[in-house]
Order: C-alpha cells, then structure tokens, then sequence
C-alpha cells in the first residue's frame, strides 16, 4: 500500500498557486487586518446607502483573502506534526477574534436600519440584488439579535465559551493512551484500521469472547473518562440552553434548525419514521446470526463479513476509471465537472504516518475545491473517493452557476450530492461484479452503509435531542444518566435485536465516540435526511430524469435548503418520501438472502 511520501506530485496537494511559502501568507494575514480597520468607519452610517454597499464589498474582499488563506492551512492536514501549520492557525485565529469583536456592531445596526430600508438599498442595483435572500433571512433571524453592547459582550467571551470544545478533543485525542492487544500471534497496537479488522475477519464463533474483549479495550478511553465526558457534554449542552435564554429562542433544537430554516416538526417526524421502520437492521442482524449459527449477537459481531476471500484491490487510477463509468449516466455537463474536480493536485490521496485520519472536500470564493484522503486500495476508498468528489462537483456546480453569495450552499443539502455518488456506484460495481461472493461482499458492504447512515443516526439524533431536553429542564446530566440514554434510544431505533453484552448493566459509556454530539449539536440528522434525499433522486436518474439532480446540484444556496428539496420533489413532511429507502434496504436483503443460498 502506497505512502504519500512515494507518491507521484499529481496525487498530491500543491497550494504554490495560493502562496510561495509562510511568509506570503503572512502578508495577507496582514492585509485582512488592515482592510478589517475600515469596519469602524462603518459604524452609525449603515443606514446610508453608499456605506451600506461599501460593507458588503468589504465583506466579499475579506472572504476572498480568507477562503485562500483557510485553503493553504489545510496543507498543515498532511502533517500535523508540522507546527508551522499550527502556528500559522494560532495568528489567524487571534487575528478573526479580534475582528469578531470590532464587528459586533454590525448586526444589531443592520436591524435598526430596518429591512424595508435594506431591500430598497438592493432593489435600486442590479448588481446588489443577490443579497435579498441573505437579508430575507437575516430579517427573520434579527428578533434572536442582542444589543450592540451585548453582542459585543458575547463576542468578547466567545472564545472561554468555546474552550469546553477543546476540552474533549483533548480527552478524546490528545490524551488518548495506545492500546495493545494480541492478534495473529503479535503484540499490537490497536488503531482504527487493526479494530475493524478484527471485527470483520476474526472467526464468528470461536473468536466472539475475543471480539468482546477486544472492542472493550478499544473503547477504555471512554469507559474510563466516563464522567470527565459526561461533564463536558453537560457544560456544551449548557452553553446551548445559554445561548436560548439569551437569544430568547424556544429550545435549543430550535435555535439550531433556524439557520436552515428547518422546521422542529420535520426533525421530530424524522425520529417518528427511524422508530417505526428499522426492520432493516433486524432483519440484518438475524441473517449474519443464522448464516454463522451463532447463539448470541452482540453489537462487536456487527461487521463480520458473510465471505473471506474478497480481497479485490484499487489502484487511484482503476478507481477513477470505475466512478467515471458509474456517473457517465450523469451526463456530458457532469463528467466535465468530474474531471476538473479530480484534475492533478485537486485531491490529496495517500495516507502517512503524521497525516490527518478521514476525509473531506473543502473550498472557497474563486478556489476549485480540495479533497483530502487516505487510500487503502479497498473498496471503502473507492466509494470514500466516489462520495467527496460528488461534494466538489456540486461546488462547482454552485460555484458556476449562482453569484455570491448565492453559491455557498448549506451543510444539510451538502450530502445529497455525495450520496447520490454512492447509489450509483454501487449498481455500477454490483452490474460488473464478476462471481457471487463479490456480490455477497458488495450488498452487505451496500446494507450496513445505508442502515448506518439512516437508522443509526436517527437514534443518534433521538439520544442527543433528549439529552438537550434534560439540561433544558434542569436535570442533571452523570455518566450514568447518559449511559442509559443512549442504550435506551438504541432500543427504540432497533438495536434490540442484538444480546446486551456482559457487565454493562444495560448502559453504554461508548456515546463520545460520536464527536459531532460535541462539536456539532443536531448535525448527525442531516445525514439521515440527506439519503432520504439522494436516494428518491438516484431512482429519477435510473428513469431516465437526470436534469432535476442537475438543477439540484446548480441551485447552490438560493433560497432555503427545504425549498430546494421540495423543488426536487422531496417533502420530508410525508412519510412516503422515506419508504422508497427503507423498502430498498428490504430489497436488498432479500437479494442477499438468496445469494447466500446458493
């Protein structure tokens, strides 16, 4: 398996475009500083049209220096040893304090001025219009608005109230010990990668006292910080409740759906229907248990895989030619895309020892997007590969089609273009797949991928959501309240079916796994909405309608993200929308089933 240090220049970042080295950078650190002074001059004339505009050129000219700027740190992302990186975070991040604070003003002058005021400013220039929908917005959010003094004061305190955050990467990373456990014959350290697997390859039966031990040893970090996390979680889920008495929203989901402007009913239907229909993963768990005849189930025999020998390996190249093949059904518009997206230097491919885990695609005003990785040659970097360009597509797509600051899009439509990547490859791989057993291993690959990225995180966003609402109504939150919590929405949302491990007592310290609950309260939802999403738009491309995915892809942020669904033909307030997903997790189980018995 390649490294990146043997990598080829084309499959690796090269940001010499943006910046020569450290100190060009510095220079328009130093540039953003100095524009940022002019806000000042801004200050008791936003309701004189001239000044008004004059702010939103200096708004547009900061973010292009900023986006730049943000895009060459990511480099810091292949080696996160390199402290330079770190350094050069540090200034930027003082240097975005500071002007947060200066700014403060801004927003609370803005709604003196008055919306009626603000949309004739706009109306009166062609090339101002494209912000009516932003001030649309901005208008109906203005009543959560504090005073000039008061937002002052919030910004000044932002950064104390946001080190609790820190705090759990700390626990949860920095501090992390290695654990070492025995596995084919050798002492080793436990990392992500030798965890799963283990869960996957070891023997069903005889190695299931293993895989349990195994999976303890692997979560000690949380079951021994266990009230450190609990009081963590409690001090964010009280700076939210904060947030809401200040702010006077009327619960934190609300204050954290406003900005998309999504309604608390959708959410709360969201919860009903992963309650309702998780047969799914039931159904799942009964055919891995009866195919090895096991007695017991438990959740660290999850991932076992129904065959052994499907060891296909993917080289960069052979895996493009096969995501090219699988989109082709998109359209000339859309390879083109493709291509530009994935062109020399846009993605960083292969993993290294100091280099940051995952992946992502990023961008920025007037910046091809980026994608960070780590190639294994196995399919989960194929289909890893197939889900972040879909991302950086869809920025092009928005990018080139809607005018600032219309083409930022937001995070909740973000996944659907990245989904809709997966659904496609997986009927190109299963169409091309060359014996059973690559089908066995590509539909169970395909049936835990849909079930975690649905039913799991429902129940995700079930623990979370009733969390919020304890410290809303002053419970308290311990290790084990949390612990039971989350073994109790796991019970509703289906994870009943598998036998409750020995010693845990019914509860569950391993929820701090999950970071988002810590850095991004009520995100995981999205993620569930979004295959909902995809999936009712894939089944229109395989009809043949691949314009409305087009049309989904170029709207960008233009208007509110659940218009944008409804426009293509997604109404998450109608249980039929979610029934074509669940009824295909049915259909390819029953595939499975048959496969198995041959």
């Amino acid at each position: 398996m390649m490294k990146r240090k043997d990598a080829s220049s084309e499959y690796k970042w090269d940001f010499s475009h943006l910046y020569q080295n450290d100190q060009q950078w510095k220079k328009d650190l130093k540039l953003m500083v100095e524009k940022a002074e002019e806000y000042q001059l801004f200050q008791n004339r936003l309701k004189q049209k001239e000044v008004f505009f004059r702010y939103l050129a200096l708004e547009r000219e900061l973010e292009i220096i900023l986006d730049k700027m943000m895009m060459y740190l990511h480099d810091g992302d292949t080696d996160t040893a390199n402290q330079n990186f770190q350094e050069l975070e540090g200034l930027l991040d003082n240097e975005c304090q500071k002007i947060t604070i200066a700014t403060a003003f801004i927003e609370p002058e803005l709604k003196e001025v008055g919306e009626e005021t603000i949309m004739i400013f706009l109306n009166s220039d062609p090339e101002y219009s494209r912000y009516q929908y932003g001030f649309k917005k901005f208008f109906e959010n203005a009543k959560h608005l504090l005073t000039k003094h008061d937002e002052e004061l919030l910004s000044k305190v932002g950064k104390s109230r946001g080190a609790i955050h820190a705090l759990y990467d700390t626990l949860a990373s920095a501090d992390r010990r290695d654990e070492e456990v025995v596995y084919q014959n050798k002492q080793q350290i436990l990392t992500q990668s030798l965890m799963a697997e283990i869960a996957e390859d070891t023997d069903p039966i005889q190695e299931q006292a293993y895989r349990l031990e195994v999976a303890t040893i692997f979560n000690k970090n949380y079951t021994d910080h266990k009230h450190s996390f609990a009081s963590i979680y409690e001090g964010i889920l009280q700076g939210d409740v904060e947030t809401v008495q200040i702010r006077n929203y009327e619960s934190t989901l609300q204050a954290s759906l406003s900005d998309d402007a999504v309604p608390v009913a959708t959410y709360l239907k969201l919860l009903a229907v992963g309650k309702k229909y998780h047969q799914g993963l039931h159904e799942y768990v009964q055919l891995v248990k009866e195919h090895f005849e096991m007695e017991k189930f438990y959740l660290s025999d999850y991932s076992l895989k129904l065959v052994k020998n499907y060891d296909r390996k993917f080289n960069v190249e052979e895996a493009k030619t096969i995501i090219r093949a699988a989109l082709k059904i998109m359209g000339e518009e859309y390879i083109q895309k493709l291509e530009i997206a994935w062109s020399n230097n846009k993605i960083d491919y292969y993993e290294d020892t100091n280099k940051r885990h995952g992946a992502y695609s990023t961008g920025g005003s007037g910046l091809d997007p980026i994608i960070l990785m780590n190639w294994d040659d196995k399919l989960g970097s194929v289909n890893t590969l197939a889900h972040e360009i879909g991302h950086s597509v869809h920025t092009l797509f928005a990018d080139q089609t809607q005018p600032y600051p219309l083409n930022n899009y937001p995070i909740i439509v973000a996944e659907v273009a990245s989904t809709i990547n997966e659904h496609l490859l997986f009927d190109y791989m299963y169409q091309h797949a060359a014996h059973d057993d690559e089908k066995i291993y590509l539909l169970q690959h395909r049936i835990k991928d849909l079930i975690g990225t649905f039913t799991t995180q429902i129940q995700y966003s079930a623990f979370e959501y009733q969390a919020h609402q304890l410290v809303e109504n002053d419970q308290p939150l311990t290790a084990d309240i949390l612990g039971k919590l989350f073994a109790q929405t796991r019970a509703e949302y289906g994870y009943d079916v598998f036998d409750q491990e020995p010693d845990t007592q019914g509860l569950t310290y391993v929820w701090p796994y999950i970071s988002h609950f810590f850095h991004s309260p009520y995100y995981v939802y999205k993620y569930a909405i979004d295959v909902v999403a995809s999936f009712k738009l894939y089944q229109d491309i395989q009809a043949g309608n691949t314009q409305t995915t087009l049309n989904f892809l170029k709207a960008g942020g233009c208007q509110e993200p659940m218009k944008i669904m409804l426009d293509a033909g997604i109404d998450f307030t109608q249980e039929a929308t979610y029934l074509p997903l669940i009824k295909a997790i049915d259909a390819y189980l029953q595939e499975l089933k048959i496969l198995l018995k041959k």
